[in-house]
């Protein structure tokens, strides 16, 4: 894989194929970290997130922000207690001289609050 690709944490069991991938998204929830340091790799996120939950995934894109030359990055889970306490965890968090800002992403909060309404 090379740089800015998803690392796969727990891989599907067989059966699953192509056909399944597009219905990862469903029930997994992503967490955006912001001010990610230069020095931090995929790896490095995913040790840190472990520590709240079960990861599934993480991804840094290559593209780093311009203003704060620093990097951002997605964590996802299956689990919103997981999420909860890795945004109340980790946000905040300094780690090479760079506080990390973490957050559920808007798209995931847009489908939650659809659910929602859809279940009142």
């Amino acid at each position: 894989m090379g740089e800015g690709s998803w690392i796969p944490v727990i891989r599907q069991r067989k059966g699953g194929g192509a056909h399944s991938y597009g219905r990862i998204s469903t029930g997994l929830v992503n967490v955006f970290v912001d001010n990610v340091p230069l020095s931090m790799d995929a790896k490095a996120l995913y040790k840190i997130f472990m520590k709240f939950g079960v990861v599934k995934d993480v991804f840094i894109p290559f593209k780093r922000r311009r203003a704060t030359n620093s990097w951002f990055g997605f964590v996802r889970y299956d689990c919103e207690v997981a999420v909860n306490i890795a945004v109340q965890k980790a946000n905040g968090l300094w780690i090479d001289n760079r506080r990390l800002q973490v957050k559920i992403t808007a798209y995931d909060k847009g489908k939650k609050e659809e659910q929602t309404r859809r279940r009142t």
